[in-house]
């Protein structure tokens, strides 16, 4: 069952979480603990920082669950796009998921898109209760990815 998209808006930026995209890699905790704190009932909270600084931390995200537009805006505000492949590219993380980045789109078996953006972790411990996308299931399951070099 997928989980409730969360918005949190201050002045000059609203936040968005979707939970079902989240790996619990906590990049945003460390690089903005201001904002991101998992011990408040409110776990983001915009209003904490510069909005240019929220803009960062969310930037930041590899999985694409937090996105951010800026008040006023109808896209999605993006600071690090020269810093994103220009083509698709994957990444294994060590013991986690594939992080996908650059443009792409992720379909379905049937060709139903599930998927588009800029970035998303792929599961590939195989015990994610939301397919293809990493859940953090690999925390609990104890995987464990090959060293680099062996079959």
């Amino acid at each position: 069952m997928a989980k409730r998209l969360q918005s949190y808006t201050a002045p000059g930026i609203t936040v968005r979480f979707d939970p079902n995209l989240c790996y619990h890699s906590a990049v945003c905790l460390r690089t903005l603990p201001a904002v991101f704190d998992v011990r408040r009932r409110k776990w983001i909270e915009p209003e904490a920082a510069y909005v240019d600084d929220v803009v960062a931390a969310v930037n930041k995200c590899p999985s694409g669950a937090l996105t951010c537009v800026r008040e006023g805006s109808t896209v999605q505000a993006d600071e690090g796009e020269e810093d994103r492949p220009a083509v698709a590219m994957i990444q294994a993380s060590p013991d986690g998921p594939l992080l996908l980045q650059g443009s792409f789109v992720i379909q379905d078996e049937s060709g139903r898109t599930i998927g588009s953006g800029d970035r998303a972790a792929l599961c590939r411990c195989g015990h994610t209760v939301n397919p293809p996308f990493c859940d953090g299931s690999h925390l609990l399951s104890g995987y464990r990815s090959r060293p680099s070099g062996t079959a």
